[in-house]
């Protein structure tokens, strides 16, 4: 089949990733992939304005195609990806989640989205229920060989790990378990078709025949699933306080992480028992704990906004 550099097609900057993140280990099981990283720390906390500030700049090339970003002008694109964002609250704001998901498959794995779950540009609020964001592009195999993939993003942003791996096991499974799978399949395709992010460097008869399950291209991609959890851990805030340097802090997290390590295999064996079905294609999770992830929701929102989120008053 036709075969396109898909990571030629990449716009972000990848040197954020190691900018912003620490990669605490990477292992492989089979068809599994397990990456844990964690914000850098500041000093003796771990803030999140600086990934913010990152992600807020990589709005335009999430929102839009190179082509519309071209029409648009830079400044323009830019004034327009923020209305994607509304004024939801920030506990309920799943493209956080979504724009973190796209820096890390784009920078990481090298696949170029291709379309995400926004039905009008019109009425940026108006989605579907879906994967977080589509890609296309090549991934390479546990012996180091690289296929053609199709890859389906999920991302949690939750108060815990398990809560996270239990949900986004449960929306995974929409689209493999024998009764929802065709109906979401098929959904999911034709969204993407309606949503496609047009770029002229893009080959229009190669992507559309990967999202056509009657071609030999559509089958003869490999599916993954890229799986983002970012979630609390009062241990990060522990270790901040009892933290004397930035070194002293990064050397507890580092321990933390490695200790972590059998908890995280654990629960995702956990769900994959569960989900069985979910197995039969790869995954690649990467997994975030933070101290406080509303913190990082709170800081999305006023870079995008300006403004802080408008907690209500309480009732007299």
């Amino acid at each position: 089949m036709a075969n396109m550099d898909w990571s030629s097609l990449v716009e972000i900057d990848d040197s954020w990733y190691a900018n912003q993140l620490v990669e605490h280990f990477k292992e492989i099981n089979e068809k599994i992939t397990v990456v844990v990283n964690t914000v850098k720390v500041s000093g003796t906390t771990m803030l999140p304005d600086s990934l913010v500030s990152v992600l807020h700049d990589m709005l335009p090339e999430y929102v839009f195609g190179k082509k519309k970003i071209e029409e648009l002008g830079i400044k323009k694109a830019a004034l327009t990806a923020n209305r994607f964002f509304g004024e939801r609250h920030t506990n309920s704001e799943g493209k956080f989640g979504e724009l973190l998901l796209f820096a890390l498959v784009e920078s990481v794995l090298k696949c170029k989205m291709v379309a995400h779950k926004i039905r009008s540009l019109t009425n940026m609020s108006d989605q579907v229920k879906g994967g977080d964001g589509l890609f296309l592009g090549n991934y390479t195999l546990p012996d180091m060989t690289v296929e053609s993939a199709f890859l389906l993003g999920e991302s949690k942003i939750v108060s815990s790990l398990a809560i996270g791996l239990h949900e986004a096991f449960s929306s995974l499974d929409r689209f493999h378990n024998q009764l929802r799978s065709p109906e979401f399949r098929s959904t999911e395709l034709l969204v993407a078709k309606e949503n496609v992010l047009l770029s002229n460097d893009v080959d229009l008869d190669e992507l559309y025949k990967r999202l056509n399950v009657e071609t030999e291209e559509y089958k003869d991609q490999i599916h993954v699933h890229p799986v983002l959890i970012m979630f609390n851990t009062k241990s990060i805030g522990r270790m901040e306080q009892k933290a004397l340097s930035r070194s002293d802090l990064e050397a507890k997290i580092s321990n933390y992480i490695t200790k972590a390590k059998g908890n995280i295999a654990t629960g995702i064996a956990k769900q994959i028992k569960k989900y069985q079905d979910v197995s039969k294609v790869y995954l690649h999770f990467f997994i975030v704990p933070f101290n406080d992830v509303n913190k990082f929701r709170n800081a999305m929102y006023y870079a995008i906004h300006g403004v802080n989120y408008p907690e209500k008053e309480a009732d007299e």
